[in-house]
């Protein structure tokens, strides 16, 4: 079956340094019981949270109300992951595509390292494969069916697997998920959007004008804030003169910007200690001098590399949010509003994807690396690691 792919006893993906995350094909070998408390920007492993939510309470306890993402049992127990694609994964998409969003089906849940299969949300043989290994089939017109297949394509266009981002965009999709669903990043996504919604109330206020009362006021807001794909009537959006279809998106890109500018605040000082690594760090002294200079050579490109990911993402970033509040402060008009959301609509998977990719990498090399070496490290192993950093940066950079 074209584009279906077994995995056995392997994951190829990217998880964060918490589970050891590695890279390069020969490197990305790991069992994936390492996975199953991993959950990251770019992972999201559904096996704990559905555990923790489908279990029998213990005696005495309430039993959770909580329901799983999915209808579908064997979806519940899956792990998904954004890949950045290689050349040669590129022939599975009917479309161009970047990032592409994995998911992995284990054989046993339980025993996750003797593999399981997978295949990308975003493949044109997505559907046949929901059909022949899950028996989910559009046709049948099946209301729970069509509920799964609509969670896994908002989660394709998720730009993130963040707690808060995935919560955020299936909302804006007209889908619900509690927060507690992500049982031990509840607190996190909690205080993420309570401090995202400091960032934004103040603004859409401003916005707003100020001839409305108080409560008045205050409805706008959480009117504005719960906006989604169904949503006909908003006060907001309507005066800036967005195009109703728009709505869902400007407005949880909008959200989405301000939390990645919030977990980006602080990179700067994580930039500067890989840097010093880098230059601190050299191999042991049995390497070949053209050896030597092809680390180093390593060294230069992925600093740069990682300098330029971190100021590209952080400067948009800052430069986006600024705009707009220009705009709503500096009363510029509706056009200037509008045109400062829909543009951050537009970028705002980019963004998300190279804010992450920025954190993985970096705390990947730091977790190997977490001080200056010198003559210590594997000259072999530390070529590798250098080679495989700057091609996954590479190939972000490259769009």
């Amino acid at each position: 079956m074209s584009g279906l792919r077994g995995e056995a006893g392997v994951f190829l993906g990217c998880e964060k340094m918490g589970a050891m995350a590695v890279f390069r094909e020969r490197k990305e070998v790991r069992s994936f019981h390492k996975l199953r408390r991993t959950n990251s920007g770019r992972v999201l492993n559904l096996i704990n949270l559905t555990d923790a939510v489908v279990q029998p309470a213990s005696v005495g306890e309430k039993k959770s109300t909580i329901k799983p993402l999915f209808n579908n049992a064997t979806l519940n127990y899956t792990i998904l992951t954004k890949h950045n694609l290689r050349d040669h994964e590129r022939d599975l998409f009917a479309r161009s595509v970047h990032v592409a969003t994995k998911i992995f089906i284990p054989f046993d849940a339980r025993r996750l390292e003797i593999g399981g299969r997978s295949f990308f949300i975003e493949e044109y043989q997505f559907k046949e494969h929901l059909r022949e290994l899950l028996h989910l089939d559009l046709t049948t017109g099946d209301k729970t069916v069509l509920h799964d297949i609509k969670v896994l394509e908002s989660l394709s266009r998720s730009p993130t697997l963040d707690p808060f981002i995935v919560t955020e965009c299936l909302r804006a999709d007209g889908l619900r998920v509690e927060p507690a669903f992500f049982a031990e990043s509840y607190g996190v996504a909690v205080k993420a959007s309570a401090d995202v919604f400091d960032v934004f109330k103040p603004l859409v206020q401003k916005a707003l004008g100020k001839s409305a009362s108080p409560e008045e006021m205050n409805r706008f807001v959480d009117q504005v804030w719960n906006v989604t794909a169904s949503t006909t009537d908003n006060l907001f959006l309507e005066a800036l003169q967005i195009p109703r279809s728009e709505w869902a998106d400007v407005i949880f890109a909008w959200k989405a910007l301000i939390y990645y500018d919030l977990i980006s605040r602080g990179t700067h000082d994580r930039l500067e200690r890989v840097l010093k690594v880098l230059h601190g760090t050299a191999p042991k002294l049995r390497v070949t001098s053209a050896d030597f200079v092809h680390i180093e050579d390593l060294k230069r490109e992925l600093a740069r590399s990682l300098y330029k990911l971190h100021d590209g993402s952080t400067i948009f970033i800052r430069t986006a949010l600024q705009r707009l509040v220009t705009a709503i402060i500096g009363e510029s008009g509706a056009g200037a509003i509008s045109d400062s959301l829909r543009s951050m609509a537009r970028n705002i998977s980019s963004v998300g994807m190279n804010v992450v990719l920025f954190d993985q990498v970096t705390s990947y090399f730091l977790y190997l690396y977490p001080k200056p070496t010198a003559n210590f490290v594997d000259p072999e192993d530390f070529e590798s690691e250098l080679a495989n950093l700057c091609e996954i940066v590479a190939l972000r950079d490259s769009e």
